[in-house]
């Protein structure tokens, strides 16, 4: 069967798997800045009702509890700092496979009781940067900041694929044959990895097959006794849930978007649905909405492409026109189905009321009025832009500042309204200190997508400056929009340390402590023993 992702992210599409619902009945369409709403009915909580053993043990920090997947589980292990974990590309925090599988070994060996479990292990380690072991890689691994080689990189995503594999067989290895034999594997990824088709070297941006489809594995020595693949019908992370509850012997809940991959016969016009809004959120340009079938594929696009899977699997001839009564059948079946959701507004993003957007207008941080062509640019023919800002934010790393400065402008003289140009201008500007010029690209990048991490940086800016009371009055107002951010929080420890008030900021470090300790525990911990003891009371 072709498996398909519900979107090239991590969040969203794990928020599609434990809850048997796409994007847009879900609606977490991008990573950081959405969560999954406690409304939602998930896996784990289906199954801890039935009297389960839960655990989840999170390989990044972009599914930690704070996003809404910790809903149900009794375990969920996301402290990731506490494993020594290091930032990964896009400044995800990540830990490798193997102390993945040696975090989910120790769960299962304190494990009291004999009642059923259920554990979900997830490993991050096929992400940019690909740093295998060495023993997994065929050859030597090049420097950071190399020039780009497609079969170079293609190698080292292949080690990362194959450690991550290794692990995972550590793990069942370690279960042993009688506890397999009672025991439902099921083994999928969120997304795939574009390795430069179509232009794109990583995720996220397109909704080609090289992103989007993905491996689906089902197991169990009982019940499958022998191996058997399905390439009758497309099926989607969407149906897991249905599919697992069935397995199980479990009631599936109604309104789902998924279907149970053990019940009814392949329908030939069923269609996946999938999308891209990071387009939108992180750069301006249009969403992507993708409808997939066994056999054909539409994306919805500023200018739609339409192909025939049968005969152009890597989607390189575009079909969609007049004469296409398939394609058109689709878009219009695409078409009927986003007209029924709500507009997903840009202010949904962060969640703003009312009295938070006017408060941040009165800091001059406000969300400007988009562009006039934020959401229309296409995103195949602006992927260029993003291999480009790849490019630059290496060449920041190298502190090959004014390269990657020339870079930028290349983008912003094309697209002023990206907000990753912008920020890997500041991140220039910030190594050259220069930071009247970080705090311009971070008020625009503010303006144009505006996160919590982004007003931290901000307040880091200020700080620099000695702007101690502009940092804590934006980092108040940001606390505000995002009361348990805990970069927000350290945020406003280390000013308040510097205007004296040193028992405020330790109530600020002790509080980020306490609600964030997976993205902000360690630092937080090194701040209040900074402080020494609190006072006698």
């Amino acid at each position: 069967a072709r498996a398909i992702a519900p979107a090239p992210t991590t969040l969203p599409s794990h928020s599609t798997i434990f809850t048997g619902l796409d994007p847009l009945t879900h609606g977490v369409h991008n990573n950081g800045t959405f969560k999954l709403g406690e409304e939602r009915t998930t896996l784990a909580e289906l199954l801890g009702a039935r009297g389960y053993q839960t655990a989840a043990v999170i390989g990044a920090f972009v599914l930690e509890a704070r996003y809404g997947l910790a809903q149900g589980f009794a375990s969920y292990e996301d402290e990731l700092q506490n494993d020594g974990a290091a930032k990964g590309a896009a400044h995800f925090v990540e830990r490798d496979a193997t102390t993945v599988t040696d975090r989910a070994l120790s769960w299962l060996g304190e494990r009291k009781g004999a009642e059923p479990f259920f554990l979900w292990t997830h490993y991050f380690d096929a992400h940019m940067p690909y740093t295998a072991p060495l023993e997994y890689l065929r050859g030597e691994r090049r420097p950071a900041n190399a020039a780009y080689d497609a079969e170079a990189v293609r190698r080292e995503y292949l080690a990362e694929v194959t450690y991550a594999d290794a692990e995972l067989g550590r793990l069942l290895d370690a279960l042993g044959p009688d506890v397999l034999a009672k025991t439902i594997v099921v083994f999928t990824a969120d997304h795939g990895e574009g390795l430069g088709e179509h232009g794109e070297y990583t995720h996220s941006r397109l909704v080609y097959e090289g992103s989007l489809r993905v491996p689906l594995i089902v197991s169990n020595p009982t019940l499958f006794p022998a191996a058997k693949t399905v390439s009758d019908r497309v099926v989607g992370l969407v149906d897991l849930l249905p599919s697992v509850l069935e397995l199980l012997g479990q009631e599936t809940p109604a309104g789902l978007d998924g279907q149970s991959l053990f019940s009814g016969t392949a329908d030939p016009a069923r269609a996946i649905y999938s999308e891209s809004y990071v387009t939108l959120f992180n750069h301006g340009w249009a969403p992507l909405h993708a409808l997939t079938r066994l056999q054909d594929k539409l994306i919805l696009a500023p200018r739609p492409e339409y192909y025939d899977l049968k005969t152009d699997a890597g989607e390189n001839r575009n079909l969609f026109g007049p004469l296409q009564p398939q394609a058109s059948q689709l878009a219009r079946t695409l078409q009927t189905r986003l007209a029924k959701v709500r507009p997903l507004e840009r202010a949904e993003e962060a969640s703003l009321d009312a009295d938070d957007e006017r408060w941040l207008a009165q800091l001059g941080y406000s969300r400007s009025a988009l562009p006039a062509e934020v959401g229309k640019l296409d995103p195949k023919d602006m992927i260029t832009s993003w291999a480009v800002l790849t490019n630059a934010a290496t060449a920041v790393s190298a502190g090959q500042l004014d390269s990657a400065l020339a870079e930028v402008a290349r983008v912003l003289e094309r697209n002023p309204d990206d907000p990753f140009a912008w920020e890997v201008a500041y991140t220039a500007h910030w190594a050259r200190n220069d930071f009247v010029k970080s705090e311009e690209c971070l008020r625009r990048m503010v303006e144009l997508n505006p996160t919590p991490e982004a007003y931290a940086r901000l307040a880091t800016v200020l700080l620099r400056q000695t702007r101690y009371d502009d940092c804590l009055a934006l980092v108040d107002g940001a606390l505000r929009v995002a009361p348990d951010h805990g970069e927000l929080l350290m945020g406003r420890g280390d000013v308040l340390q510097l205007l004296g008030r040193k028992e405020e900021a330790r109530v600020a470090y002790q509080r980020a402590l306490d609600v964030d300790p997976a993205r902000v525990g360690v630092g937080a911990k090194r701040c209040l023993d900074s402080l020494g003891p609190p006072p006698a009371k």
